[in-house]
């Protein structure tokens, strides 16, 4: 069932946008749920959900504006990231099995939302783990993969300002990709009225 149909059988105001209305019942259930919160500065709440057996990044919400935003579903895609936000020439030459979890938007593995600083947070999404992944308890099962991330950054709403690229330990690039998101950042006009 998607959020906003929730969010109707629950009740919510009709005056109320579904970003206010997911707010309000994040923040009423936000104890009674299983849910890891973690303070991204700046006024804004990462709500993780173990999914799977791992805490996933499931919602953003921004305290100061009292609106709440799904970034991935409960099957583990991407609800804000589009295709077209995936920079693909950055990606020739990496495996296929990682180009068809790009493709499907597919958050599987670990995905990581950063502290936001100047209204844009970094957005880590690993299309393939390294070995030790797949290891259990006593050493066995680890496999040769290599790690694959690839890098974006987000706004407040989660929408993205620099497309995600295999930065591939190029960290002046993910420096230049930061800018350039807190310059897109800054010239965006605001979504909403702040609250009174």
């Amino acid at each position: 069932m998607k959020i906003n149909e929730i969010l109707k059988k629950k009740g919510f105001a009709q005056d109320c946008d579904e970003s206010q209305a997911l707010y309000k019942h994040l923040a009423s259930r936000i104890h009674k749920n299983n849910y890891y919160v973690e303070d991204a500065r700046e006024g804004m709440s990462v709500v993780n959900v173990a999914i799977i057996g791992w805490w996933k990044p499931r919602f953003l919400m921004d305290n100061d504006a009292k609106r709440a935003y799904e970034f991935l579903t409960p099957g583990e895609h991407f609800c804000t990231v589009t295709p077209d936000d995936i920079d693909w020439d950055s990606l020739k030459g990496l495996p296929e099995e990682c180009l068809e979890r790009a493709h499907d938007l597919n958050a599987h593995f670990p995905t990581i939302v950063g502290w936001y600083n100047n209204g844009v947070a970094q957005v880590r999404w690993q299309l393939n783990p390294d070995g030790k992944y797949y290891m259990d308890e006593d050493g066995f099962g680890m496999t040769d993969d290599v790690e694959v991330e690839i890098y974006g950054f987000i706004d407040r709403q989660g929408k993205v300002l620099t497309k995600f690229r295999h930065v591939n330990k190029n960290w002046d690039l993910l420096e230049a990709m930061k800018k350039e998101a807190e310059s897109k950042a800054a010239n965006q006009q605001p979504y909403y009225t702040t609250p009174t």
